[in-house]
């Protein structure tokens, strides 16, 4: 590829897929418009993509456009070159977005009479990672035939669930796609290990329709748990108040108060880590049944709130990382105030508040034998956090 090509300076997202080859098969769907923005998020996490399409594809989406989206020819026929061979040595991984029906019974029948049926084939041999994302009219994808379809390759490979809007069974976003990727082609740091992240705030209630709370975008959660998911986990997050959500491959609980977070607590399963990034209540006022006076001045009183955290401990004995708040303190009161609650955590990542809200931040990591400073975007650092988990688990 050119250097100078748009493909080779897009905004990168992360590093997952950083030297991974990943051949992108493309079918006549009328889906397949989509692939230009899949082939770039997939630039985004360091893939490289090689496009092999069918001719159904190329009459609804132009062979110019796939091009310039992976910035390298596309193949869309089978040469001397046996491209279809090559794919079965050097991919790390076949995304077939989007599958259309008559391509799903192809694969699942064995039928290689175009170079996406002919990759597929061959790469199923080689045991090459496979992700399958169905698109078409939602009758047609209730049949019998193509649900059985489904149900058989999913013994062999990964079925993204299409997503049913206006009658279509249509592609889920990009990011959701892309993500599967990662975490089927990426580092696999994680893979199989059950992370729990619980994020954004709490609201207390003052009266029936008013509550406090803490300032929370749930931007950490968010990152957390994506990234986590990314590197292999099966990642679950619990989630306050927050402005930020994650992608819907995230299984999310939500919950609003501590009573409710609690509860929650209480039937937790078992995981191997636990992360909490929440920023949960530290007082509970007194409730007053109905609606305060709002033309009046109120006093409220508060009394001190239980710590989830000594919850948590009791219930989950692996790893836990809890985190810790500071303002107009200097870094080594923060620092020690950090290591006050190793008691009950394997590391505590400590910050300021300046970083409430920020997609960047600089943090330390206090364990119980060092200290770390680390700045970066809230992904980068999620990313570290979870290397230095997936060395302790």
């Amino acid at each position: 590829m050119n250097p100078n090509h748009p493909a080779n300076n897009v905004t990168p997202k992360g590093d997952y897929l950083k030297g991974k080859k990943i051949w992108l098969g493309v079918t006549g769907s009328v889906s397949c418009v989509e692939t230009v923005g899949i082939t770039r998020e997939l630039l985004r996490y360091g893939a490289d993509v090689t496009i092999v399409a069918n001719q159904a594809a190329l009459e609804l989406v132009g062979e110019k456009a796939l091009e310039f989206a992976c910035g390298k020819p596309i193949i869309k026929e089978i040469t001397g070159q046996v491209e279809h061979v090559i794919a079965g040595h050097e991919a790390d991984l076949l995304l077939i977005a989007p599958c259309c029906a008559t391509s799903l019974g192809k694969i699942n029948n064995g039928i290689g009479d175009n170079p996406p049926m002919l990759v597929a084939l061959t790469c199923i041999g080689a045991k090459t990672p496979l992700i399958v994302a169905p698109a078409m009219d939602s009758n047609m994808s209730k049949s019998v035939i193509v649900q059985k379809n489904l149900k058989d390759i999913k013994k062999i490979g990964t079925v993204i669930e299409p997503i049913m809007i206006e009658g279509k069974a249509k592609l889920p976003s990009k990011e959701r796609i892309v993500a599967e990727v990662c975490k089927a082609a990426g580092s696999k740091q994680l893979k199989n290990k059950k992370i729990l992240v619980i994020g954004g705030g709490s609201s207390e209630q003052i009266d029936d329709v008013r509550v406090v709370t803490n300032k929370s975008s749930g931007f950490m959660a968010k990152a957390l748990s994506e990234t986590a998911f990314a590197m292999g986990a099966n990642v679950e997050l619990w989630l306050g108040n927050a402005i930020y959500h994650p992608g819907e491959w995230v299984k999310t609980k939500r919950f609003d108060t501590l009573s409710k977070l609690k509860e929650m607590v209480k039937s937790m399963k078992k995981y191997d880590a636990v992360i909490m990034p929440a920023a949960l209540s530290d007082f509970i006022p007194t409730k007053t049944k109905g609606k305060l006076d709002s033309s009046k001045p109120i006093s409220l009183k508060m009394k001190k709130a239980p710590k989830i955290i000594d919850s948590v401990r009791k219930k989950h004995k692996g790893i836990l990382y809890s985190f810790k708040l500071g303002s107009n303190i200097k870094e080594k009161e923060l620092i020690e105030k950090a290591k006050k609650l190793l008691k009950n955590s394997n590391s505590v990542i400590a910050n300021y508040s300046e970083a409430m809200g920020a997609k960047s931040s600089k943090v330390v990591i206090v364990d119980k034998k060092n200290t770390k400073w680390i700045e970066g975007n809230k992904f980068d650092l999620s990313k570290e956090i979870l290397e230095k988990i997936s060395s302790e688990i």
